[in-house]
């Protein structure tokens, strides 16, 4: 069984001032970086050996939240880029009442791990649902992760009581 945890930040006491990343470059995604997220957020969960027993479904999840995100003309996702190619990327719900933001949550690639660029992706996330009117951002992770551990407590995260678990949603009754 698979234990979630859930994070919240208020968007009021986001930071404005991301961290240097140079030469990375943090920016919202365009409808032609479609394929590169889809690479970068799938070998974030396929190659991590923390996501193994869940990858596929993790994957599966991801593909779908992908999908909706580039339906629209400014897809609602954040892309990491060193130079041209798309190192990490942040799915996103911009829906205020959402109850995981961060869909994907920030995913870089295993190389470009510990070096900050989780946190920058992070910061990058909030700030764009903070543009999009979303006062309280909610993101759901797995317990003991690296995320829960070293990126979601960033920039005033905080755990929040529930039940979550983003790969098999409750039905509506």
């Amino acid at each position: 069984m698979i234990h979630w945890i859930c994070f919240e930040w208020k968007t009021d006491d986001v930071p404005t001032n991301p961290p240097a990343i140079h030469p990375l470059v943090v920016r919202a995604a365009e409808p032609a970086d479609e394929a590169g997220v889809r690479k970068a957020v799938t070998s974030s969960f396929s190659l991590d050996p923390a996501w193994g027993d869940v990858s596929r479904k993790i994957v599966t999840h991801s593909e779908r939240a992908i999908d909706a995100a580039f339906e629209h003309a400014a897809p609602s996702c954040v892309v990491l880029l060193h130079g041209h190619r798309i190192i990490g990327a942040s799915v996103l719900d911009v829906s205020p009442s959402s109850e995981n933001h961060l869909v994907t949550g920030p995913c870089t690639m295993l190389e470009y791990r510990s070096r900050g660029v989780g946190g920058a992706l992070l910061l990058a996330s909030l700030q764009f649902l903070k543009g999009r009117d979303v006062s309280a951002v909610r993101g759901i992770t797995r317990d003991h992760s690296i995320a829960a551990r070293f990126v979601y407590p960033k920039f005033g995260g905080k755990p929040v009581e529930g039940s979550f678990d983003p790969i098999n949603p409750k039905k509506s009754e």
